[in-house]
């Protein structure tokens, strides 16, 4: 059974890791936390209303987890602390919009150089990978962008199709920007592209938690998304985003997640479970950047650097960070998958990383994982090698 110092230690751990984040609202001032209780089968209603019952604010239910989400001060947890319906409690930790520069412009039919780098051209995207971005929305309007072919949800932050943030848009055109209408191509380059947009993050991009982020990506799942990018991420892992993302393995998702923008060692999350390909970033000379975090969970690299995309109100714009790596590795797992529809989400997987273009020291390393995501490559190998071919090299 847990008791008060379980909680004080878990605050204490949510004060350091979100004070800039919360600094001036209700959570700092009334010295609360946001806690993840898991419940034994069959008690939520019980723990529910026990919550409710000393002034905690439930806030995500996940009943695939058999947890639910809420804040609650150290005297509400006190009285909660010898409910039998509690199995255990995490910290929900938070989940951010991976930082990056902007710097709005205006461009006529150009080609990011990102997508010869990972050979998109050299591929036709022939249909029926769905393709779920969790972010800030996605301007439904813009003219580079797919709108017949989209759906979304809102999660709570604003419509889904709108997106006064930007970095959301930004990241959709990397992925699905229609080639041939003047303007630039993503990598799928077409108006096929389907798209589910799951939109976590307000206007401001504020921060979500880790029980946000598990309910959105059992959305796109739902909603038959076969790919799921997330340029996104935060410290701490959780048993239920861990176990969230492992559900979404299980039933046949890829999830792709940003390595971080820090440019250290230490790991982020999603990217870092095991069920989540992490993605550094590298520049237009294949060079690792600075910025992106290096781990043994890097996976992939991809241009992250200056790339040049879509941007709300019709404009487009450079942004940097591995939250610009991240939609290629995605974009180019929906366009090798849409040739080979038969294998699944860890063949594909597996294809990827046995194909990436060595980068940095020979071998797998941190800086680039197993390399730079190749799309022809990849179709090359699984043609050779089918979907049960060579694995991860």
């Amino acid at each position: 059974m847990f008791n008060k110092t379980l909680l004080t230690v878990l605050v204490a751990t949510a004060f350091s890791a979100q004070a800039e984040l919360v600094e001036g609202t209700d959570m700092l001032a009334g010295k609360t936390a946001r806690v993840i209780f898991e419940y034994h089968q069959g008690n939520k209603a019980e723990l529910v209303a026990a919550i409710e019952a000393v002034g905690g604010d439930v806030k995500r239910q996940l009943d695939a987890d058999n947890s639910v989400a809420a804040v609650i001060d150290a005297d509400m947890f006190e009285q909660l602390q010898n409910n039998g319906a509690i199995k255990s409690i995490e910290l929900d930790a938070v989940r951010q919009v991976i930082p990056n520069a902007v710097t709005p412009s205006g461009f006529q039919d150009y080609a990011p150089y990102g997508l010869p780098m990972v050979q998109a051209e050299q591929l036709d995207y022939a249909g029926g990978i769905k393709v779920c971005i969790v972010d800030t929305g996605y301007d439904l309007g813009h003219q580079e962008l797919p709108s017949t072919t989209v759906t979304g949800d809102d999660e709570g932050a604003g419509p889904w199709y709108q997106d006064g943030h930007g970095h959301g848009t930004h990241v959709a055109g990397t992925i699905a920007a229609i080639d041939g209408n003047g303007g630039l191509t993503g990598v799928l380059g077409s108006g096929m592209a389907e798209l589910h947009i799951a939109r976590v993050f307000d206007d401001e991009g504020g921060f979500v938690y880790a029980s946000d982020l598990a309910g959105a990506v059992a959305d796109c799942a739902s909603a038959g998304a076969k790919v799921v990018s997330m340029s996104l991420g935060g410290a701490f892992s959780t048993k239920v985003e861990a176990r969230a993302f492992a559900r979404l393995e299980r039933a046949g998702v890829m999830a792709i997640a940003a390595a971080g923008n820090d440019g250290n060692a230490t790991h982020s999350y999603p990217a870092s479970y095991d069920a989540v390909v992490s993605v550094a970033a590298v520049d237009e000379t294949m060079q690792h950047a600075a910025f992106s975090q290096r781990t043994a969970q890097v996976e992939l690299a991809a241009p992250g650097v200056d790339v040049i995309s879509t941007y709300p109100g019709g404009l487009y714009a450079s942004m940097s960070g591995t939250s610009m790596a991240t939609p290629h590795v995605s974009g180019v797992a929906a366009l090798v998958w849409s040739h080979f529809p038969q294998c699944n989400n860890y063949e594909i997987r597996n294809a990827l990383s046995a194909s990436a273009m060595d980068l940095g020291e020979a071998g797998y390393d941190y800086k680039y994982g197993h390399g730079l995501v190749q799309a022809k490559a990849a179709y090359d190998h699984l043609m050779a090698n089918g979907c049960n071919g060579k694995g991860v090299k």
